[in-house]
């Protein structure tokens, strides 16, 4: 899997001071920094949280424009459209962008998942709208969290593990009021959970609904049904995505052929990862690449 040190030289740079080994940033964020966010958010394995404190951004999700002000934070996830259209002048906000690595244990890879994709999916759009005590409380968390990875600690790596870990429950359970109002039962959860917690580690290999039916004992059609509810999309659709954001890193950010790349995500030829890659992203792997 990808990580961040993987991102755009420029913007690794940008925030180097802000970010722990790898897999964890927390950086403060301007109209540059987040129109440069554009560059990568299609090619990296992350989940990133921004909390828009000053002046507005408008993002489009794939369905339409939604406009972030202050206490609104919007969400990332692998797989999630989201690009900024435009951003005002005095635009500043703090962003927690998390590497699935630093997600080590399965009981945190479920949080992230609960805290990001599942809200994300049901509910239609990126944006939790925060009360003034809320924003203020998880701005407290970023910016303490953001303090850590800047200075050098003998325990660092502790710390953050259990600051992320406050982040990302407050957030749950901050959200935890529309579980109610867009009921998902707790078997379903869990069966996407699971389901989802395998993709990211087997798409490569396994394409079939049947590999995560099997592996999750229940019938295809359940499978189905519980990932189209709670991403309206269906199970070959979650893992076209995550293989054209791989195929996308490859090309961005490696000197492999799109031969190889082909080879290396498990397609027959490069031709199939061609007409594969146009009908995803609408341009070719080669185009791509010339554009690096």
């Amino acid at each position: 899997m990808p990580n961040l040190n993987e991102i755009t030289q420029t913007h690794l740079k940008a925030v180097q001071r802000e970010t722990w080994n790898n897999k964890l940033i927390c950086a403060l964020t301007d109209k540059d920094l987040a129109m440069l966010s554009n560059e990568i958010t299609g090619a990296l394995n992350w989940y990133s949280f921004t909390l828009v404190t000053e002046g507005h951004i408008i993002l489009d999700n794939g369905a339409g424009e939604m406009i972030f002000t202050p206490h609104e934070m919007f969400v990332f996830y692998p797989g999630s459209p989201i690009f900024i259209n435009e951003t005002s002048d005095d635009y500043k906000g703090i962003c927690l962008i998390i590497d699935e690595e630093m997600a080590h244990d399965t009981q945190a890879f479920r949080n992230l998942i609960k805290a990001s994709v599942i809200p994300i999916s049901n509910y239609g759009n990126s944006k939790i709208t925060l009360t003034h005590d809320d924003a203020t409380r998880l701005l407290s968390l970023m910016l303490l969290i953001r303090q850590y990875i800047m200075q050098p600690l003998q325990l660092k790596g502790e710390i953050l593990e259990h600051l992320y870990s406050v982040f990302i429950n407050d957030l749950i359970s901050i959200q935890s009021f529309e579980k109610t109002r867009l009921y998902i039962s707790r078997q379903s959860e869990e069966i996407f959970i699971s389901f989802y917690t395998s993709l990211t580690r087997n798409y490569l290999e396994h394409r079939d609904l049947k590999f995560y039916a099997d592996q999750l004992f229940i019938s295809t059609t359940y499978l189905s049904r519980i990932v189209k509810q709670i991403t309206g999309r269906t199970v070959m659709e979650c893992i076209n995505e995550l293989l054209a954001m791989e195929a996308t890193r490859l090309l961005k950010s490696t000197a492999l052929t799109v031969e190889q790349i082909a080879d290396q995500l498990h397609f027959a030829t490069s031709a199939s990862l061609d007409k594969f890659y146009k009908r995803m992203r609408g341009t070719t792997p080669l185009s791509v690449r010339r554009n690096q």
